[in-house]
């Protein structure tokens, strides 16, 4: 299996299951934004803490990485910190 621990942004809710998660990477062209990934929390509970924090929060997760039918690769996440 494997594992990630990644620190990044919340941004747009897209379900009660899913929003995307926006990281930044060591190198980017100018000009260009920084990558998205659609995450789920591991319990699979509707409008769980993942979802309802607000919009562009500070967050420290640990998951990994799975595949989902709807959007191919996803981050299941199972530790969440919110930093401030």
């Amino acid at each position: 299996m494997n594992s990630v621990s990644i620190i990044g942004n919340l941004v747009e809710q897209i379900d009660e299951y899913f929003r995307y998660f926006e990281y930044e990477t060591p190198y980017q062209d100018e000009g260009e934004s920084n990558p998205k990934i659609p995450i789920k929390f591991w319990t699979n509970q509707p409008n769980s803490r993942l979802i309802v924090l607000p919009k562009s929060t500070r967050v420290a997760i640990h998951g990994h990485l799975d595949i989902n039918q709807r959007f191919g690769t996803i981050l299941l996440v199972e530790q969440l910190e919110v930093l401030h």
